[in-house]
């Protein structure tokens, strides 16, 4: 029973670090083809509005209320506070705290980083076991002998 939980935790671990592989490379993608976009700098306020803070703000005469992309690495500002915000000229949707959409690199490095941090504990944990079990067996043969 021991061995079967010990390898559905591996599984489970090692499906958990593709995952974050993947959405880290995503992340990454989007950062590469988002990074050479003109933006604009505006000057937004940020709103609460059910449970969430958005970002209130005017461009090109029409009124937007968006999330920041990539706001998980970053708070953008107490309710009512006016914060200065980049939107994406082609996707006016898009709003960035940054020019250079940085935040979505900061946020794929974290998740790659923890995706080949959790692969390596996974790896040199096997190769571990797999030492013990042969100096064992050579432990058991010696004292056979």
């Amino acid at each position: 029973m021991t061995k079967i939980l010990q390898r559905l935790s591996r599984i489970v671990l090692a499906v958990f670090a593709l995952i974050l592989l993947f959405i880290g490379g995503m992340n990454c993608q989007r950062y590469l083809t988002e990074r050479h976009e003109s933006k604009t700098a505006v000057s937004g306020q940020v709103i609460k509005s059910g449970s969430m803070k958005l970002v209130r703000y005017q461009f090109k005469s029409v009124t937007y209320e968006q999330i920041p992309v990539a706001n998980i690495t970053q708070t953008f500002g107490k309710v009512g506070e006016q914060v200065v915000v980049y939107v994406n000229d082609t996707h006016p949707k898009k709003i960035y705290m940054r020019a250079g959409a940085t935040s979505l690199m900061i946020l794929s490095s974290v998740l790659i980083g923890w995706a080949i941090l959790i692969g390596l504990v996974l790896f040199f944990e096997y190769w571990f076991i797999h030492r013990l079990k042969l100096m064992s067996k050579s432990t058991q043969s010696s004292i056979l002998e």
